[in-house]
């Protein structure tokens, strides 16, 4: 197990609340009562990292803001990445016609990691952005297992749990994706989360949830309406093996049964483009 290093958590939250604020900045005052650390610490951070070009400082607003030298390593980061150029129109499209959210996700071992989003305007407030993680465990993950994962991951359930997860793994199989309600007090928790702003805090809440009794749907009822957190696909890459998982998140809530099965055939459709996408040729043209 890697050695915790406090020095480098602090420079990544402190990133990432940065990035919660992309147009207004932070002060230093919201630097040091976002991330719980004194001032002095914050302001040699502030100072380094503005130093190296990854932030702005506003001299008269005193404000911070991402720098320049972080546009390099996006860049070089999305270049590292050329399923993201195939996934991106795919992405708003579905994000037009679901009025939500897209994310697309990295699989990981022990966790899914958001890599990109197309956000809509009407969507419900709230939600995953980009570099969130979500442990690949129970109730999370079903559209992503892959035959030998399923084991490991029922294993991590609580015992009285495990035949309802069983039973839910089965459901997305048949019907090619997830669905994940989430009572609404949960629901709730995650929109305060979030308009907090506090890096780390969506994770942490994640984690929190899941041993909670969070719901996945198995047999959609076309008339009953639901209170719907996600839709879910596995887009496969060469081999059939899933390599992203593309999801529609902050949904007009709650969606008719019919209307999720609907935005579902939507997400096979894409992901079968996408699959075919990615296992053609290296080098082939997105398409739009």
């Amino acid at each position: 197990m890697a050695r915790p290093s406090p020095q480098t958590d602090r420079v990544v939250a402190l990133i990432e609340l940065i990035a919660l604020r992309p147009t207004e900045g932070v002060t230093l005052a919201d630097v040091t009562r976002g991330l719980g650390v004194n001032k002095s610490t914050c302001h040699s951070m502030l100072s380094a990292l503005t130093s190296a070009g990854w932030l702005l400082r506003d001299p008269v607003r005193k404000r911070y803001c991402l720098g320049p030298g972080l546009v390099a390593v996006g860049r070089a980061a999305d270049d590292g990445f050329p399923a993201l150029a195939f996934a991106r129109p795919a992405m708003a499209e579905l994000s037009a016609a679901a009025g939500a959210n897209c994310l697309v996700l990295t699989i990981g071992r022990d966790q899914l990691t958001v890599v990109d989003e197309v956000r809509h305007p009407r969507a419900a407030a709230g939600g995953l952005r980009v570099g969130s993680t979500v442990p690949l465990r129970p109730p999370f993950g079903t559209a992503v297992l892959a035959g030998d994962d399923t084991d490991r991951w029922l294993a991590q359930a609580p015992a009285a749990h495990r035949e309802r997860y069983a039973a839910a793994l089965a459901s997305v199989r048949a019907r090619g994706y997830a669905v994940e309600l989430a009572p609404a007090p949960t629901e709730q928790l995650r929109r305060l989360a979030s308009r907090l702003g506090l890096p780390g805090l969506m994770e942490r809440l994640t984690e929190e949830l899941t041993g909670d009794d969070y719901h996945l749907v198995q047999d959609l009822e076309p008339e009953r309406e639901y209170d719907t957190t996600s839709i879910n696909i596995a887009v496969p890459g060469p081999g059939a093996q899933p390599v992203l998982l593309l999801g529609l998140t902050c949904l007009p809530a709650p969606l008719s049964g019919a209307r999720i099965a609907e935005l579902g055939s939507r997400l096979i459709e894409v992901a079968g483009r996408l699959g075919t996408a990615l296992a053609g040729t290296s080098g082939a043209a997105p398409a739009s």
